[in-house]
């Protein structure tokens, strides 16, 4: 894949985003069409730089599922940034991590391609690789962070139905997790771990809608139980799980979700 042609395609629907957030701020009536632009931009070029237009592969569509869900959902949570300051800091994040997002899958299309022609990686390529599988894994986290905050807030702010919402939230979580574990795990696994993952984290996204908490506690606690199942999973794909790491993952979890309902703002349903 041409590097020049990949920077260009990484650039595109970075500058789009960017350029037409900071419009719609100033034009709040033109929100929808910018919004429709940008996802579409998104597509297209995830399809470029994923490899599907060159392997016209079906198992490179994954490559689609973050970049996409990922600035969808970044930015529903734009609306919310009501100062100027703080929306021009928020768009100026979105396009950084978008950015990172279509480097990130052009990278990880690169070697699932080698992996299919049996290309031995040498060290330094494989270091390379690893890096990239840990910054899906952290915008896989940050992806459905800002997913389930949006549906929570939706819940709370808009009486949104919560089943309604509760089978968006298990379908973005399998889809997510579909496309980290794709790396790791044969097609078979990767199905089944993906919808274990799901449909426990959307029995505790039903749970949280009981709860006293707000959104944005209820996202961290969702991640927070990712962070547990994907860093499990990810040691178990590579063969280096140990039960030292998972108390270690369990404990970094468990304090982390005890931190937010010690902090948390309880508020009576």
């Amino acid at each position: 894949m041409n590097s020049a042609l990949s920077k260009i395609a990484i650039l595109i629907p970075v500058l789009a985003a960017m350029a037409g957030l900071e419009i719609a701020q100033s034009r709040p009536e033109l929100f929808w069409p910018i919004l429709g632009a940008i996802l579409g931009l998104t597509l297209i070029f995830s399809l470029y730089l994923g490899g599907f237009l060159k392997q016209k592969k079906i198992v490179n569509l994954g490559y689609l599922i973050l970049p996409f869900f990922y600035i969808a959902s970044a930015i529903s949570i734009f609306i919310l940034a009501q100062k100027s300051y703080v929306a021009h800091l928020f768009i100026l994040g979105v396009g950084a991590i978008l950015a990172l997002a279509l480097y990130n899958i052009n990278v990880l299309a690169k070697y699932h391609f080698e992996k299919n022609k049996e290309v031995i990686l040498k060290s330094a390529e494989d270091k390379r690789k690893r890096v990239a599988l840990t910054i899906n894994q952290a915008l896989v986290l940050l992806t459905i962070f800002f997913s389930v905050a949006n549906l929570f807030g939706l819940i709370y702010l808009l009486s949104f139905p919560v089943w309604q919402a509760l089978i968006i939230a298990t379908l973005i979580i399998f889809l997510a997790t579909y496309q980290f574990f794709n790396e790791i795990f044969d097609q078979t696994l990767t199905y089944l771990y993906g919808l274990i993952t799901a449909l426990a984290l959307g029995q505790i996204f039903w749970s949280l809608t009981f709860w006293p908490t707000n959104y944005i506690a209820n996202a961290v606690i969702i991640v927070s139980s990712l962070y547990v199942i994907l860093g499990i999973f990810n040691h178990y794909g590579h063969n280096t799980l140990t039960s030292r790491l998972i108390k270690i993952y369990f404990c970094l979890g468990g304090l982390t979700i005890l931190a937010v309902l010690l902090s948390n703002q309880w508020t009576p349903r």
